[in-house]
């Protein structure tokens, strides 16, 4: 199941890559790396598949760090040895972030109520909508570099009608108007996964977030997919997902190379 996940998540990250000019992606047994063409570590992914090819990976990661653009490294697994943790880290890698595996079997969940709230969600159909999407997500990095590549990507993307890429379904959540929430749900060749669940930091703990969730996983149930569904979760997510019918299924270690560009 946990490779499962981490399919679902590389078909996710490469998918947009492998259709707009100027972006590539590096298939190897061992990792896939993709490149954005912007400087952006939300959208420049590497992600390795076996340990054993590190030094392969640690190559792409030199040439990232050569150009002076940030990447995101991720790795699958509950461990990682710790000379292959010194050897990331003497190629300017530093781990930022633990996350949770998660997977669910939808045919076992049946479609809930969202909560009561004024949150109106729809589907993001136009280049206006997209590029508020892209809004809602930089602005989660406030005035850095990051949040304005993550801008740019999406003012890339707006450049295509939103049916050019029909397994990338973006959603929105408006209050009264304004945009104050976001998710994903990637459609992937084995499992549906939900990513970029955010909520904008002046309106959470009121329930936006998991009517978010609910719509979200409700539109991955009607799905042709049917029962599988993937996501990864941060430790303050995790309850509302396993009550969800969710479980873990392992760890999700994700390294940037951000103090190396910087020094």
């Amino acid at each position: 199941m946990r490779e499962d996940i981490r399919t679902n998540f590389e078909e996710k990250v490469s998918y947009l890559a492998r259709r707009v000019p100027g972006m590539t992606v590096t298939d190897h047994s061992g990792f896939l790396a993709v490149d954005c063409g912007l400087p952006s570590d939300t959208f420049n992914v590497l992600v390795i598949r076996d340990m054993a090819a590190l030094t392969e990976a640690l190559a792409v990661v030199d040439r990232f760090n050569a150009k002076g653009f940030p990447l995101a490294v991720w790795y699958w697994g509950n461990d990682i040895a710790e000379m292959d943790r010194v050897e990331m880290a003497r190629h300017g890698l530093e781990h930022t972030e633990t996350h949770v595996a998660m997977y669910a079997d939808l045919s076992q969940i049946q479609a809930s109520p969202l909560p009561d709230t004024e949150l109106e969600i729809t589907p993001v159909t136009t280049a206006d909508d997209l590029l508020c999407f892209g809004e809602a997500i930089g602005a989660l990095f406030g005035n850095s570099d990051e949040g304005e590549q993550v801008r740019a990507y999406f003012q890339r993307l707006s450049a295509y009608p939103p049916e050019t890429f029909p397994a990338m379904r973006y959603y929105l959540g408006r209050l009264h108007g304004e945009v104050i929430a976001t998710s994903t749900l990637f459609v992937g060749s084995q499992t549906t996964g939900i990513y970029d669940i955010v909520t904008h930091p002046d309106y959470r703990r009121r329930g936006f977030g998991s009517a978010m969730f609910q719509h979200i996983l409700n539109e991955a149930g009607r799905d042709v997919l049917g029962g599988k569904c993937v996501l990864q979760a941060s430790t303050d997510g995790l309850d509302i997902y396993q009550r969800a019918g969710f479980r873990a299924v392992g760890h999700v270690h994700t390294f940037e190379n951000r103090r190396s560009l910087s020094n």
